[in-house]
């Protein structure tokens, strides 16, 4: 109950930020491997609540966030730059492969939550977008996850989960990230997107990139949202009455991932990451003048070294314009 109420707190303090920070859009994002037909096993669940700043929208002169701004100095402007920023309010979650074991499988992914706060602020130019992101949150208990997933597995009728005795201790999270994406037309209605992407954190540190290629329309309008797509806790978008069909991949090596490694400072359950990662993605974006619809599904290695499961997950987002 403590979760639930100190969740509706942030979440009421996020939405009344609307008016104080004169955003332009709002984004639901919601991620469960349900959606692929598993039920636990690596990345499991995700609900993320974003606010966006566009700077050619709206009467309010854009300001870059304020925990973007340790970082902005990395970015280049010009007099014909867009901006944009975003604040996202999410939880997430990893457990292991088999729910139904009282006392987890030690070699298998532990369960563990994540409750964040995250802040974007990004530089587009044309066919070109940079953007600099800081996340803080806490992991463990204080996440909700385990109240969560069990409130989720109710209401779908799945299996209870039992080992979340075991999860890991509350610890703070921070991680700093920079992300470059560069679109290449290749006729009017395709195109190809290329994406490079570096963070640093007790969260989770790491470098890659990836590339994904989208058919459809008004896509020079909606490449730089694919800026937000890279990682787990992202979701591309069609914008302005676009829409297109997209597929792509991801490689990276990360150097530590505490939902994996445990905590930090602390015993904690933990099992070996698998460093090299790759994942699939694909999915179909739609957009009217006021909202957009994505749905999705990505599927790569698993985040446990003894690779007891395959991380996948579909995705189902919805943005609006405020």
């Amino acid at each position: 109950m403590q979760f639930f109420l100190r969740a509706s707190l942030l979440v009421g303090g996020l939405c009344a930020s609307t008016s104080v920070l004169a955003m332009d859009w709002v984004s639901l994002v919601w991620q469960n491997d349900l959606f692929t037909g598993t039920d636990g096993g690596g990345y499991t669940n995700g609900l993320f609540l974003s606010l966006y700043d566009i700077s050619d929208q709206g009467d309010t002169e854009y300001r870059t966030p304020f925990l973007a701004r340790p970082l902005a100095w990395m970015l280049d402007e010009s007099p014909d730059s867009l901006f944009f920023s975003e604040h996202s309010l999410g939880q997430a979650m990893v457990t292991p492969s088999d729910i139904s074991r009282t006392v987890p499988d030690p070699d298998d992914a532990p369960y563990a939550g994540l409750l964040l706060y995250r802040v974007s602020h990004a530089v587009v130019e044309e066919n070109f977008a940079d953007l600099v992101r800081t996340t803080i949150g806490i992991v463990g208990p204080s996440s909700g996850a385990e109240q969560m997933q069990k409130l989720v597995h109710k209401i779908t009728g799945s299996e209870q989960p039992k080992g979340w005795d075991y999860q890991l201790n509350d610890e703070p999270v921070f991680q700093l990230e920079r992300t470059a994406v560069w679109r290449m037309p290749l006729s009017t209605h395709l195109d190809t997107v290329l994406l490079a992407q570096a963070g640093l954190g007790n969260l989770e540190s790491h470098v890659g990139g990836g590339a994904i290629v989208r058919a459809g329309r008004g896509l020079e309008a909606s490449f730089a949202t694919t800026a937000l797509h890279y990682g787990r806790i992202s979701s591309p978008a069609a914008i302005d009455g676009g829409w297109y069909l997209y597929g792509g991949f991801e490689a990276s090596y990360v150097f530590n991932n505490i939902l994996i490694n445990g905590n930090t400072y602390r015993d904690s359950a933990q099992t070996d990451l698998r460093h090299d990662q790759l994942s699939l993605t694909a999915g179909f974006s739609y957009s009217w003048s006021d909202l957009s619809v994505t749905l999705s599904y990505k599927t790569g290695s698993s985040l446990d070294a003894g690779d007891k499961s395959r991380d996948s997950f579909g995705a189902l987002s919805m943005a609006w314009r405020l």
